[in-house]
């Protein structure tokens, strides 16, 4: 109980520096200091990370598996510092269902949920067991899936935690990123005219872990009882266990999703290229289940008014500052660009954060 008690308040105590040094970085940035040591930022999609470290456009990038080891396996890049060293244990993913469909289907949700759950424990069985024929099958999973060669599959799997359930340091971090993106003028009102007293009240309505208690509780089934619209990010190997729980072998037989009595389609099989579109295709209700960064989910529901719920977590870490050769450690990235997924992302923020912790000032490139 100490233990878990000490670990509960370190996680408040880094999330309580992570919010003031990002209200520096928000002050710092409105600043017009012409000392201040500065390092700029341009929106560059992760898919297009590796070829721009390599073409030089930009000196350093922030994403996410399978984008980081991208460079890492071709040689154009090397990472200058993973997420769990700036905020150790840190949310990413999360399964976001649509509130209407949770509402008329909470059966549906929980059966979701449990076969994300079997399919997080065969997961970290196999990647705890390299040369296992279960960890080969992990591996060709992935590597289809994204399109990457094992090599970048294998690196992709060393950095990223995988659970179903949110906890409550998850929550705590959750109220924190709502924080730092009113702090970063990222809402379009503020969440009190809403109808939310705060942040932590806006998170605690968003989330919902009831459902991950009635996920115990299901059992195979040998029928479909519930069909789903299923959304998800192109080639994201954050969202290793949708693939798992997708594969008929692991499920011996039929999927995971099957065994419990899910049928499970996607109107987009390549996948979303961004949360934001994936929120868009649950508005116009393509989708009722889907896995995605929490920030798109945090921010859209405010300024979109997207109705969905937070019912589970997908990752946490994974993501990294990765530099071309030429650069060495973070600090020789002063007046170069940095490639970013925008300010929608927990990268985006994560960088804005160490950027400013080391003493720089962020900017748009251009300005």
């Amino acid at each position: 109980m100490v233990k878990k008690t000490t670990a509960i308040l370190t996680v408040i105590v880094a999330i309580l520096a992570v919010t003031a040094v990002v209200a520096v970085a928000v002050l710092s940035s409105n600043s017009n200091s012409t000392n201040a040591k500065v390092i700029y930022w341009t929106p560059v999609p992760p898919v297009n990370q590796k070829a721009a470290i390599a073409n030089g456009s930009i000196s350093a990038g922030v994403s996410w598996e399978p984008f980081i080891d991208d460079s890492v396996i071709a040689g154009t890049g090397h990472v200058l510092i993973w997420s769990n060293q700036i905020w150790d244990s840190h949310p990413c993913c999360v399964l976001a269902v649509s509130s209407s469909f949770a509402q008329n289907n909470p059966d549906a949700v929980a059966r979701v949920l449990r076969a994300d759950m079997d399919a997080n424990a065969w997961l970290l069985d196999a990647a705890a067991h390299p040369g296992t024929v279960n960890y080969t099958l992990l591996v060709k999973l992935g590597a289809q899936f994204s399109g990457r060669s094992t090599d970048v599959v294998n690196g992709s799997l060393l950095h990223t935690k995988y659970d179903t359930q949110v906890t409550n340091a998850d929550m705590s971090w959750f109220v924190n990123f709502t924080k730092d993106f009113q702090s970063l003028n990222q809402y379009s009102v503020n969440i009190t005219s809403k109808g939310y007293t705060g942040p932590a009240d806006y998170v605690n309505q968003l989330v919902d872990q009831s459902y991950y208690a009635q996920a115990l509780l299901v059992q195979p089934v040998d029928h479909i009882v519930a069909n789903v619209s299923m959304g998800y990010l192109t080639g994201d190997l954050h969202q290793f266990a949708r693939l798992v729980a997708s594969n008929a072998t692991v499920g011996g037989g039929v999927s995971l999703f099957e065994k419990y009595g899910v049928h499970v389609t996607s109107p987009n099989l390549a996948g979303y290229g961004a949360g934001p579109a994936e929120m868009d295709a649950f508005a116009a209700g393509s989708i009722n289940v889907g896995y995605l960064g929490a920030p798109p989910v945090l921010l859209k529901v405010i300024n979109s008014g997207v109705n969905v719920k937070i019912v589970g977590l997908v990752n946490s870490e994974g993501s990294a500052i990765v530099g071309s050769n030429s650069i060495t450690n973070f600090s020789q990235l002063q007046g170069k660009i940095v490639g970013t997924p925008g300010p929608g992302s927990i990268q985006h923020l994560l960088f804005i954060y160490y950027a400013q912790q080391q003493g720089y000032v962020v900017k748009l490139a251009g300005t």
